[in-house]
């Protein structure tokens, strides 16, 4: 592997002020390992590989004159989940009914990203309609994991996991309701953080354009959907987090000058929460490899000092049944609706006999919940439900204190083999509670297990309190070793 591909941006990022390297140069050694790779993977779904390169002769010669006061990702190339808009190319959310959709705009945080002087290379796989944590969708196909081809890369960021995890782009950008960042994160083996909740735009995702965020997208209807970063080293979060946040003139509830405090190291009389079989209501246990990992976790801070505690198991046990009142409190619309594209009626019955055959225009999981939803009669008010959630969070809260830190699996087991989630479909509930509940949240590279497969943590901070799941992140990089390249790919 090109050693190019084994550096944080950061450190290209230097590399090219510095003139050690081009931006061309760093670019090529991407695509180069994208075309590699990518038609195992199926991650990389649309390319823009014409505009980067002419953007990097551009950048190159602009170097050459003056290497001063350029942007800290300049010359650094990434990747584009599908579902941002993202001018001049398609964000179909892999949905058939937006196949041909090409966008005329970026999203604030694209924009943000080309402004701080980042390359987009192209966009990346997404479930259907980005629901589900399996990678798979009737307009793009599936991707797979670049550890092990038959299993999943996660969704819903799962064509940016992939391309990470293979080490064919140093920055991601992802979005997270459900652990959409930190799962295919975790199972690439890579970093990927969920903000604090409002603190980054919405701007520009699927499926909501401009007006949507000055009339439906408001107050309780506001969507739990976090943007946010992935990367294959966790020097990049925080540099990438500080361009990333911060409200536009669009979404109005983003907060509006936030501050992104300094790293720390201090770990000594902290407070460490962990958690390594947490039981949720719905989901399966966690794998002794992956309980492992997070007890690995707890005897380090305790040798450093720090104030490590076990948190009562049973905490997030109703977690399932708040997520989902969650959501559906605030959804303006349901899935089924979605589905059925701008004019056409559809029969679940009869895709899912299609699906029997091969011949689905949707997918299972979709196509469920959809089925659900026709029949759903349940009961519409979630007030006790979102007291319950408020409680969680406040109890949450005050466990945590003003500084301290809950490590806990974000996922129980490993990236699963294809199609074996729907076996157990709750398990994302590991990594969605902290979208309803606002905490900033890491997802953080372990090692490999015994047959090569990336193993991870999840780091819970108090609201606001992004810098320090960061940090914690960056400090277990250097103990447990991160991102480690796939071999056999």
């Amino acid at each position: 592997m090109n050693e190019l591909l084994k550096l944080s941006a950061v450190e290209l990022n230097k590399k090219i002020i510095a003139k050690q390297v081009s931006p061309t140069e760093v670019l090529e050694a991407h695509i180069a390992r994208i075309e590699q790779v990518n038609p195992a993977l199926n991650a990389m779904v649309e390319n823009d590989f014409v505009r980067a390169r002419k953007l990097a002769h551009e950048q190159t010669e602009q170097l050459a004159k003056d290497n001063t006061n350029l942007p800290v990702f300049f010359g650094v190339p990434f990747t584009v989940k599908e579902m941002f808009a993202y001018a001049g190319m398609k964000r179909t959310g892999g949905s058939i009914h937006r196949k041909n959709e090409v966008m005329n705009w970026d999203a604030t945080v694209v924009a943000r990203m080309k402004k701080a002087g980042a390359i987009p290379m192209g966009t990346t796989n997404v479930p259907e309609l980005g629901f589900w944590f399996e990678c798979y969708n009737p307009v793009y196909g599936r991707t797979n994991n670049p550890y092990d081809l038959g299993r999943t890369c996660g969704g819903s960021s799962g064509g940016e996991g992939a391309l990470l995890g293979a080490g064919a782009t140093p920055l991601g950008l992802g979005s997270d309701i459900g652990g959409s960042i930190r799962m295919p994160a975790t199972f690439c083996g890579v970093f990927g953080h969920k903000p604090s909740r409002y603190l980054l735009p919405l701007t520009g995702h699927f499926p909501f354009v401009e007006d949507d965020f000055r009339t439906t997208l408001l107050g309780e209807k506001y969507p739990y959907t976090s943007m946010g970063p992935m990367t294959r080293k966790a020097a990049d979060l925080y540099p990438m987090l500080k361009v990333l946040m911060g409200s536009d003139d669009v979404d109005q509830l983003t907060v509006k000058s936030p501050s992104l405090s300094d790293l720390t190291e201090e770990w000594a009389g902290r407070k460490i929460l962990i958690c390594p079989t947490p039981n949720f209501h719905r989901a399966r246990g966690t794998d002794d490899d992956m309980a492992q990992a997070v007890r690995n976790c707890g005897k380090l801070f305790r040798e450093l000092g720090a104030e490590v505690e076990e948190l009562d198991p049973r905490f997030f046990v109703r977690a399932v049944e708040l997520w989902f009142a969650a959501l559906k409190n605030s959804k303006s619309r349901n899935l089924y609706e979605t589905l059925m594209g701008p004019t056409q009626h559809l029969s679940v019955g009869k895709e899912i006999l299609k699906l029997t055959f091969g011949k689905g225009d949707y997918t299972l999981p979709n196509l469920l919940v959809s089925l659900a939803e026709i029949f759903d009669t349940g009961k519409k008010d979630f007030a006790e439900e979102m007291q319950a959630l408020a409680q969680m969070r406040a109890e949450l809260d005050a466990k945590l204190g003003e500084e301290g830190l809950l490590i806990l699996p974000p996922h129980p087991r490993v990236a699963p083999k294809h199609r074996a989630p729907l076996w157990s479909p709750f398990d994302f509930i590991y990594t969605a509670i902290f979208v309803t509940l606002g905490h900033p949240a890491t997802s953080v590279p372990m090692g490999l297990n015994e047959d090569g497969l990336p193993l991870g943590v999840q780091v819970v901070a108090p609201y606001m309190k992004d810098h320090l799941a960061l940090s914690c992140a960056e400090f277990l990089e250097t103990t447990f070793g991160g991102w480690q390249p796939p071999k056999n790919l």
